[in-house]
């Protein structure tokens, strides 16, 4: 199994070195995601594409998280990695300009000392997604305002990041 390498970077997202997975979320060290929040809009509102982890995942996993999310490899940048983590989970082959890039979060705790570039994609509500099942329990659609109040309801279904990356994105 390859072991996933990152770039660790400084407080201005500079690269200072690289580090495998395991080090780098064993020590706190800073480093990069990508995360996309895919909507559609349907007749009775705006909906938004959950994720639910897969059990197998070693960091929260059957949490509710992101549409689409993930690190940043070591030589990506966080195109790179929103356009391959966008097939990698859900199936959708996306060019970057599909994505609109809507805000960059700071290192903070609940995003585990990641800097977090957002993007939203819009898609049809028919889409046909194949998640990869390794990474994806399942996706399912949540009209915004049901989504909002289950997080104030059961906030612990969902990932810290998560809750992180919306609050910032609807802040924009």
């Amino acid at each position: 199994m390859a072991v996933d390498i990152f770039d660790v970077v400084d407080a201005s997202d500079n690269v200072v070195a690289t580090a495998p997975r395991w080090q780098v979320h064993a020590e706190g060290l800073r480093h990069r995601a990508s995360h996309i929040i895919i909507y559609c809009q349907s007749p009775q509102g705006r909906k938004l594409l959950l994720q639910k982890r897969s059990a197998n995942k070693d960091l929260y996993p059957n949490l509710y998280t992101t549409s689409c999310s993930g690190h940043v490899d070591s030589g990506e940048d966080y195109n790179t990695a929103a356009v391959r983590e966008m097939f990698e989970e859900t199936g959708l082959k996306v060019d970057i300009s599909e994505l609109t890039p809507i805000c960059k979060i700071s290192p903070c705790a609940e995003t585990g000392n990641e800097f977090t570039q957002v993007y939203e994609f819009y898609c049809a509500e028919n889409t046909n997604f194949s998640p990869s099942p390794s990474e994806v329990e399942k996706l399912e659609w949540i009209l915004l305002d049901d989504f909002f109040k289950l997080t104030k309801t059961n906030p612990e279904l969902f990932t810290p990041s998560f809750l992180c990356v919306m609050r910032s994105a609807l802040e924009k």
